[in-house]
């Protein structure tokens, strides 16, 4: 019998007997005064009972300390309807462990070294910082960290390629068994599709809006199809991530829902499309958020964007696309308008340099499909977001220019 099944047979086991041996025990000592014989047969029970409550808890935490110490047990019926729902197989058996919370801490470390790279992402962060997406002193590092690891039944390791689930995972939990969907849709797509390079924030997140929305997506599909869920009442299976989400800044928020909400979405638009544009989609993913915002259009070519050569160490580099123009305006013009100016984006770049006397001077180009889009947004980001920033950055010099089809943003010291 399998280690998952033994667990289970001893937490049913050990439910009834309980609760059965605790019902006949109170039942007896609610009964009249009862004479010394009657009264110690009732301690003698009492204490059998305690005793058998021991040992149930040493069995399952033996059982529990087999499930740590080696793969964890996912029915081949799970895997078979993972592969099916995908239209692929596991290039090799998936490698499920439980893990403590240190260990998914490391597995979502990892993870961000992987694709942005530790360094970067702390640059980044200051990045942010300057062009107003976090506020000051807000690690973008720590706070993706926390997000990934905290409050999460568990995680795909990309960097070993293996799913970790928390200690407190319940195999018996519809919820919880969505969320070993999720991951598993999550390694079969990378190990049939892997990549582990991506040039820019915005061709990782729209890198990530494909497999993690394609996951989601997939979750949501189980759960859909399963009565259980359907039938009965139940909670969110990772409520202090969605606390932990509700928490962050506005733009950084943004960032991590876009897989969730528009990469599902753009994911159930092949899905249902056809099983080629399905495939198409992995094999052949979009290079720009811009692209998953807007599936039924042919992705555009975006704009090149270069740089005078000002002599000053470049710190980092990126670009934030269609996505991060929308989420940079989005608290100051609202959703619908933000949507509406970011609809016209058509490429970016920023730079953060650092000059001699070690203050840092961000520079942000925006492409935009006309001039006529290009003097729209500049008015607005005058009128919304300068007052903000002169209030927010007072120690600091924000301004925005236009040349043809080009808007410029600049954050430089005042001295």
């Amino acid at each position: 019998m399998s280690p998952e099944r033994v667990f289970q047979v001893l937490t049913i086991l050990g439910l009834a007997g309980g609760g059965w041996l605790y019902g006949d025990y109170w039942k007896k000592s609610s009964l009249p005064p009862l004479d010394n014989d009657s009264a110690a047969t009732l301690r003698a029970e009492n204490s059998e009972l305690v005793q058998r409550v021991d040992t149930l808890k040493d069995e399952l935490a033996q059982v529990r300390s087999m499930l740590s110490n080696g793969p964890f047990p996912v029915s081949d019926d799970i895997i078979s309807w993972v592969e099916k729902d995908y239209d692929m197989v596991f290039l090799k058996a998936p490698n499920v462990r439980l893990a403590s919370p240190t260990k998914i801490r490391d597995a979502a470390h990892a993870n961000l070294r992987l694709i942005h790279g530790e360094v970067d992402l702390e640059n980044e962060g200051l990045a942010w910082e300057l062009l107003g997406l976090l506020p000051p002193n807000q690690r973008l590092f720590t706070q993706l960290l926390f997000v990934n690891s905290s409050g999460v039944k568990g995680i795909c390791d990309l960097s070993e390629q293996r799913i970790l689930l928390s200690e407190n995972f319940d195999a018996m939990s519809v919820p919880d068994r969505s969320v070993l969907v999720r991951l598993l849709g999550q390694l079969l797509a990378y190990q049939n599709y892997p990549k582990k390079e991506w040039g820019s924030r915005d061709e990782w997140q729209a890198w990530e809006a494909v497999h993690t929305g394609s996951a989601a997506a997939q979750q949501a599909r189980f759960l859909r199809r399963n009565p259980a869920a359907n039938e009965a009442d139940w909670n969110d299976p990772e409520p202090a991530r969605e606390q932990l989400l509700n928490d962050l800044e506005p733009a950084l928020q943004g960032f991590c829902n876009f897989p969730f909400i528009e990469g599902a979405d753009f994911s159930r638009y092949f899905f249902i499309d056809s099983r080629e544009g399905w495939a198409a989609m992995f094999l052949t993913p979009p290079n720009t958020t811009a692209a998953v915002l807007h599936p039924n259009q042919k992705e555009r070519e975006t704009v090149e964007i270069s740089f005078p050569n000002s002599g000053q160490e470049i710190i980092h580099a990126n670009t934030i696309g269609e996505l991060g123009l929308r989420l940079w305006l989005e608290p100051f013009t609202g959703m619908d308008e933000s949507g509406l100016l970011a609809e016209q984006w058509r490429g970016d770049r920023y730079q953060l340099r650092r000059r001699k006397d070690k203050q840092f001077t961000l520079t942000w180009k925006i492409a935009l499909a006309d001039e006529k889009s290009a003097k729209i947004l500049k008015t607005e980001v005058e009128r919304s977001m300068i007052p903000h920033f002169h209030e927010t950055q007072a120690s600091r010099k924000t301004e925005v220019t236009v040349s043809d089809t080009i808007l410029t943003f600049t954050n430089s010291p005042k001295k």
